[in-house]
């Protein structure tokens, strides 16, 4: 039992039997749902998104990447087993290890249930902020990174805290609800907002983010369709940043912009749409494709890589500005891939680049090399449930979460490793 769990129970002395029961233990990852990195490699944070309601909460918990680089390094160099840790029968390669060890003590908060996403706004010299959507609610949940302490701050009490009612954006301009179904979010730190698509209803919400004051729901529009939104990103940061959002049943793409005037809140700009054609007969043929799951913009900006459902397809599009300044969105390549893909991220790590594709029902990871078309690499086994994925380009690590596994899985991206995109080590995993 870690330090800070018997912390948290001496803390909870005055509590009711039924309080310390349904409190989840901030040392145990429950239906994690999202993972995302620090810009510096130091940390990566995982929202827990009880989604059993087991307990009386959800969470996120901060996992320190040196300590996991650490054992991976002793591990995959000369066999090392920590305590706490065991090879895995079934995949010698992997180290199965409990969270407690790589979970920074007293670093974590407790939030509404079922949280989808996670994004991270740098506010400079090391401090972040995290913008979370959380369903159950719904709100848009926001913490700070404190560097210094290293400790997420949502709330007065101490411990394994509750974030309070002002870190729930619940209400646009303090006005109407926010609409129901917070799911995937996108955050831009130069511009200082945060978009978030709704699983439901075809809307986007708009969060002002200010690094020296609190976010606020700034906007809420409605893209025209009935069906919900499933992923968002943008195309470059900054005041000319190009959203695209993505939806879980047509097969358009939307693009939309953020406004800012003098002296007014910031406003969700609509800038059409194009479709998503010649899916499942290669480049330039075929249908077109529904059910997008995830967008990563490359090379600037200047191309998209795309994940859909229906068909079951990675996308690379020309996303590049022509001369009158508006994107090509043109088909490149696309390459088959598993069904049910859930999240995709791209790195290169020594190799050239590669994407690396969730698929949540076979629990694999697909690596493609984008180049010439797009061939598929290699896959592997990661886990039950892969839901998110993220990159520590640094430490050439991929991270991803396990809903059904109660895990997060560190793939080795090492292109001198001999267990190149294999999963090396397992924190947590069934109880």
């Amino acid at each position: 039992m870690s330090l800070r769990w018997l912390a948290a129970v001496a803390a909870c002395a005055a509590c009711t039997a039924a309080e310390s029961e349904v409190r989840p233990d901030p040392d145990t990852l429950f239906f994690p749902t999202a993972v995302a990195v620090s810009p510096d490699d130091s940390v990566a944070f995982v929202v827990s998104g009880n989604s059993d309601l087991t307990y009386d909460s959800g969470s996120i918990q901060v996992v320190d990447l040196a300590v996991v680089e650490q054992v991976v390094a002793a591990w995959t160099t000369s066999r090392t087993v920590p305590p706490g840790c065991a090879a895995d029968a079934n995949q010698p390669e992997t180290l199965d290890c409990a969270e407690a060890d790589f979970l920074i003590d007293a670093a974590g908060v407790r939030i509404g249930n079922f949280a989808s996403a996670i994004g991270v706004q740098d506010l400079g010299s090391g401090r972040l902020r995290l913008l979370v959507p959380v369903r159950g609610d719904p709100s848009i949940t926001w913490m700070d990174w404190d560097p210094t302490s290293r400790r997420l701050l949502c709330s007065d009490d101490q411990g394994f805290a509750l974030c309070d009612d002002e870190h729930r954006l619940v209400t646009v301009r303090d006005d109407d609800d926010l609409p129901v179904e917070p799911y995937a979010i996108y955050v831009d730190s130069l511009a200082q907002f945060a978009a978030v698509a709704h699983f439901s209803q075809g809307i986007v919400s708009l969060v002002d983010s200010p690094p020296d004051g609190a976010p606020v729901l700034a906007d809420a529009v409605t893209v025209g369709i009935s069906a919900g939104m499933s992923a968002i990103a943008g195309r470059v940061s900054g005041p000319d940043n190009l959203l695209y959002v993505q939806s879980r049943a047509d097969d358009r793409v939307f693009l939309m912009s953020v406004a800012r005037q003098a002296d007014a809140a910031p406003l969700l700009v609509g800038g059409g749409f194009f479709s998503q054609n010649g899916i499942g007969g290669g480049s330039g043929v075929g249908g077109t494709g529904a059910d997008s799951r995830g967008v990563v913009f490359r090379d600037g900006g200047d191309r998209a890589l795309m994940i859909n459902r229906s068909p079951p397809a990675l996308q690379q599009l020309d996303t590049s500005l022509d001369a009158t300044g508006v994107p090509r969105n043109r088909l490149i390549a696309n390459t088959d891939i598993c069904r049910q893909a859930s999240a995709v991220t791209a790195l290169d790590s020594g190799l050239g680049e590669r994407a690396y594709v969730t698929c949540y029902g076979d629990g694999s990871l697909y690596v493609v090399d984008p180049r010439a078309g797009g061939a598929v690499d290699t896959t592997a086994l990661v886990g039950r449930g892969p839901i998110a994925i993220a990159a520590v380009p640094s430490r050439r690590l991929v991270l991803v979460a396990n809903f059904l596994d109660n895990s997060v899985a560190v793939v080795d991206v090492d292109p001198t490793s001999s267990h190149l995109h294999r999963v090396v080590l397992r924190i947590g995993g069934p109880s």
